[in-house]
């Protein structure tokens, strides 16, 4: 939350949530306007010297996930 996410805010992606399931599984929910604004976002947010620092930072907390999974999904309204 303090490292990371104002950089993606800062580029526009908009997080819709973030739930932990009864497994202790967390699921964070971005809304992008199409594929190419979240390919564009992405790439920013990767290439702001600020996500170097944020990095560092996760790095030093130890293990945080044994797995990680994106999925891209479409509205259907």
């Amino acid at each position: 939350r303090d490292f990371l996410l104002p950089i993606q805010l800062r580029y526009g992606a908009r997080l819709v949530g973030r739930w932990e399931t009864e497994d202790q599984r967390v699921v964070a929910i971005w809304e992008y306007d199409d594929t190419a604004a979240y390919e564009r976002i992405a790439q920013a947010v990767r290439d702001d010297p600020a996500s170097a620092v944020a990095l560092q930072h996760r790095e030093s907390l130890g293990d945080l996930y044994t797995e990680y999974k994106d999925v891209l999904m479409l509205s259907t309204l």
